[in-house]
């Protein structure tokens, strides 16, 4: 299939699954008319199914975010001698990661500006370097109840620039983080 066509289905799928959802909900809001307690994992599915995900290894680092389940994870290894980027040299305890709660707002809020920012019409691949060159890798990743995206920046010493939308999205995630996880 070409990519119009896959584009074509997917959109079907996406009205449709958008269709069901609707329906159910309105019927589910029928049945609770009488009372006013309201299901707060059917109201809250797509800020449930939100996922993100940011990772980027050095030599001598280690850094991690995730978004899932309506919690943040942030992980952080720092060791000046060590080599973070071999992950089987890492135990659990060389590795600090702090979570927190997040609300619907947090995740409205960071799925605007992905979009503002254009995240979603990223290459998933970015950067190429050769065989012998020495590279550094950033890796992105959203998930909502209607998409996804994973996009790989592969960062040469004096090669191309990390992308606008790439920098500006992962920096809104660290800002989620900076807000809700004391580090």
């Amino acid at each position: 299939m070409n990519k119009k066509t896959v584009f074509i289905i997917l959109s079907l799928t996406v009205i449709m699954a958008c269709s069901h959802k609707k329906k159910l909900y309105k019927q589910q809001t029928k049945k609770n008319s009488t009372s006013s307690i309201i299901d707060n994992n059917k109201l809250n599915d797509g800020f449930l199914k939100f996922e993100a995900h940011y990772l980027h290894a050095t030599e001598s680092s280690y850094e991690e975010i995730k978004i899932k389940d309506g919690k943040i994870f942030y992980t952080l290894f720092r060791n000046a001698k060590g080599n973070a980027s071999q992950k089987n040299i890492l135990t659990s305890n060389d590795l600090n990661t702090k979570e927190a709660d997040i609300t619907e707002q947090d995740i409205d809020s960071l799925s605007m500006k992905i979009n503002k920012f254009n995240f979603w019409e990223l290459d998933t691949l970015i950067g190429n370097p050769a065989a012998t060159d020495k590279y550094y890798s950033f890796e992105l990743s959203f998930k909502t109840d209607l998409k996804q995206k994973n996009v790989m920046f592969e960062s040469v010493p004096g090669g191309i620039s990390m992308p606008a939308a790439f920098m500006k999205s992962r920096d809104e995630l660290m800002k989620l983080v900076l807000k809700k996880i004391k580090i």
